[in-house]
């Protein structure tokens, strides 16, 4: 909108100092109006780059170029304001009139062009406007229809995920134990008789149905976990002791360090069982990324509204083509996995009021951040 009491700032050019400096005191007062003239094409848009202006105003005939040719030129270095091609008629008639009485009233011609300036002011900020809210609207449309489909997705992955989570359960479960009693049986067998399977290999094949059904129970841990509604019972942690605890679980490489940045005196109110998950994830995920050894620092921090907990490793870093994608359930770059680690930890981190993201990645590691707020109004004492 274009107010009554605004001053429109425009760039008026005519060759003619005189006929310019006629133009500019009948236009400020006509209306208002702040003008500034120049006689060239090219001074117009030298001045046009490093001044913003409501509108030009410009004759057609100009030394070093026409009015046409200064609109395309405007058009070409982006500057896409109301341009108004105006020739003074009868200009000499007109230079005598004023310059006999100072005090001659504004030109009627010059009370039309001051209405066009302000109505092709008035007109293209309103185009601007409809463009932005036609933009804004396809943006909110697009953006509402990829919720709409990864909200439909979702719904599936759940559905799937509870109908083989409950089927897979119980064969695994029963395989387990199966596995479990054979291993116990040849531990008591008669040593001639254990000896025959040892030679054939049969204990290593024990060993490695335990660690594959391992490998499933994981896989259907991620689908009931995925699909499950998450509500965690909070408790007062120091982030510091999880962390060692956890990584006490977790057989490390000889050839990976671990360096420690606690941050002392850092509390978070998380699920501990669930938060275990979070971090478990990420660490195990940063130990895969070592594959040739490396650093795997743990760090905490605290800001006036957020808790810091990143998880870093020195190893090759996540392909620019794939970082977006890393938390969209069953997308994975691994040759064995369920594309469901992330989508997890984000869910459970969420579910606490919490972000999860890559805060850096490139070719000499990765930073996970996940970010906790202060909050601890809730917890018990």
């Amino acid at each position: 909108m274009v107010g009554p009491a605004e001053t429109l700032k425009v760039l008026l050019i005519n060759a003619d100092p005189e006929l310019a400096q006629i133009s500019k005191n009948n236009l400020e007062r006509t209306s208002r109006l702040s003008v500034l003239t120049r006689g060239t094409g090219h001074e117009a848009l030298t001045l046009s780059k490093e001044n913003g202006f409501d509108a030009v105003v410009s004759d057609y005939d100009m030394p070093d170029m026409n009015g046409i040719d200064l609109h395309r030129a405007l058009q070409r270095e982006g500057i896409k304001i109301p341009f108004i091609l105006f020739t003074v008629p009868d200009s000499e008639s007109l230079k005598s009139d004023h310059a006999t009485n100072a005090d001659h009233p504004p030109d009627e011609i010059y009370v039309d062009l001051s209405q066009k300036i302000r109505q092709a002011v008035e007109l293209y900020r309103t185009r601007n406007r409809l463009e932005l809210y036609s933009k804004h609207l396809e943006e909110l449309v697009e953006e509402r229809t990829k919720q709409l489909r990864e909200a439909q997705r979702f719904a599936v992955i759940g559905e799937l995920s509870t109908m083989i989570g409950h089927d897979m359960r119980n064969p695994l479960q029963v395989i387990t134990n199966m596995n479990y009693l054979l291993t116990r049986k040849i531990t008591k067998m008669d040593p001639d008789e254990a000896a025959i399977l040892h030679k054939h290999g049969i204990p290593d094949l024990f060993s490695k149905i335990g660690s594959e059904t391992q490998y499933l129970n994981k896989i259907v841990s991620d689908l009931q976990n995925y699909a499950r509604e998450v509500n965690p019972t909070l408790s007062l942690t120091d982030p510091g002791l999880f962390l060692d605890e956890l990584l006490g679980s977790i057989t490390l490489p000889g050839d990976i360090t671990v360096q420690r940045q606690y941050l002392p005196g850092v509390r978070i109110s998380v699920d501990t069982t669930l938060f275990r998950r979070v971090m478990e994830n990420l660490i195990i995920n940063a130990i895969q990324a070592m594959e040739h050894g490396g650093t795997l620092t743990l760090k905490t921090s605290e800001s006036s509204e957020r808790i810091s907990i990143t998880i870093s490793d020195t190893g090759v870093g996540i392909q620019p083509s794939v970082k977006d994608r890393i938390f969209e359930p069953l997308f994975t770059t691994k040759s064995k996995g369920t594309g469901l680690g992330l989508p997890v930890c984000k869910r459970l981190v969420e579910a606490h009021g919490g972000t999860i993201s890559v805060k850096e990645t490139s070719p000499a590691g990765t930073t996970f951040e996940v970010l906790l707020p202060v909050d601890h109004t809730s917890l018990p004492n």
